[in-house]
Formats: C-alpha cells, structure tokens, sequence
C-alpha cells in the first residue's frame, strides 16, 4: 500500500515542485521565517526588464504524508484508502496462498505423479497467476483512481494555503525539497523551511474531520 501511495500522491505532489507566490510581506508585518536575502541590484538601462527581488524558502512536501507528523487530513485520506481496499488485498493475498501451495504441490510430486493429473496442476496453478495478475492491475487502478478522488480537493487547498503562508512571510519563490535531491544541495535549511510550521498551521485550521470522504470504493 507505501508503494501504491508513494506512486499516486508523487503526481499531485508535483505542482508543489516550485511553488511561486510573487507577493510582498503586508506592511507591519515579520516573516515567522528567516529567508535568505539578496543584495539589491542596480536599476536596469532604459528598455531592459527588472527582476524583482524577492525572499525564498523551502518545504518538503514529502513530510505532508508522515503519519505522525504529516499533514492530518492527507494522512486521514491514505488511511481511508487503505482501510476500504483491505478486502481486495486479503482476497489478492488468498489466492497466491493457493498459487504457491500449487505450485509447491507439482514440485514435489513432479516425477511420480500421472502426467495427466501433473498438467491439470500446472493449467490450474497457470490460470490462478493470470487471475492474481488480473486482479492485482486492476487494484491497482482502483486505488490510483480513489486515492485521486480523495487527496484531489486535499491538495488543491494545500496548494492555497501554502501560497498563503508564504505570501504574509514576504517570501516569493517556495522550492519543494523532495522534487530537489540529487540536484541542488542546501547546506543549512534552518530559517527557512517552512515544513514545520506550515504543517502546524493547517493542521490546526483543518483537523483530520474535515476531509472529504466521497463514496466509499467498491470492495
């Protein structure tokens, strides 16, 4: 189930690769965190464009599913998935009982049993494969397709709320740590990830309940 939902939230975790908010800081107001700054720049020659400066930080959305940690509602979400697809597995998990105990049947009795009755063994143990192949493929659909219907609305109001976050911190460009390993190192992340606070912060404005529930997946 870590893999199948790894698989599916990596694709609604993507629009967070490089979250930009282009806003300024209310006036009175501190950022919680500390971004870097930049020194400014001088004024660009007539009929060049300014880049604005702005602050950065960082978030690891992958911290957003940690089950103890994470973000509560995304975390509700995965264990309703997880909850409403166990008949399935325990079914899955039934028939590759029966597959390997097949299969165990014609390695033991291989060379003393009727050569009819060891085909009928191995057509039986073949037909149980492609039933659990079959099964498992559309599974695996079947929770994508859930967990999408479930995390969908979740992360679309992350998104907002991130966008929100940064925007009152004054910080105009939010890189996704988990979208960054292997390609740019951050020596010392302390003052400017958000992840910690941000997760606190939606967590008390959006407690576990207020998860969209949906129709329950047929078993």
């Amino acid at each position: 189930m870590k893999a199948i939902r790894n698989t599916a939230a990596a694709a609604a975790l993507a629009l967070f690769a490089a979250l930009s908010v282009n806003a300024q800081a209310p006036a009175g107001t501190r950022p919680a965190a500390t971004p870097a700054t930049q020194t400014p720049r001088p004024a660009a020659p007539a009929g060049q464009t300014t880049i604005a400066e702005g602050k950065f930080a960082v978030v690891d959305t992958d911290a957003f599913q940690d089950p103890k940690e994470g973000i509560a509602r995304l975390v509700n979400a995965a264990a309703t998935v997880d909850r409403e697809f166990k008949p399935r597995r325990d079914e899955i998990q039934q028939l590759q009982t029966r597959y390997e105990a097949l299969g165990k049947q014609i390695q033991d009795t291989q060379k003393v049993a009727d050569p009819k009755a060891l085909q009928s063994l191995v057509e039986q143990a073949e037909t149980l494969k492609n039933d659990i192949e079959r099964k498992q493929q559309d599974g695996q659909r079947a929770i994508q397709k859930r967990w999408a219907e479930l995390s969908g609305p979740i992360f679309t109001d992350i998104n907002n709320a991130l966008r929100a976050y940064a925007q009152a911190r004054g910080i105009s460009v939010v890189f996704d740590l988990s979208k960054m390993e292997g390609v740019v190192m951050i020596v010392n992340a302390n003052g400017i990830d958000l992840t910690p606070g941000f997760i606190a912060e939606y967590n008390q404005r959006n407690p576990a309940s207020t998860a969209a529930t949906g129709t329950p997946a047929r078993p």
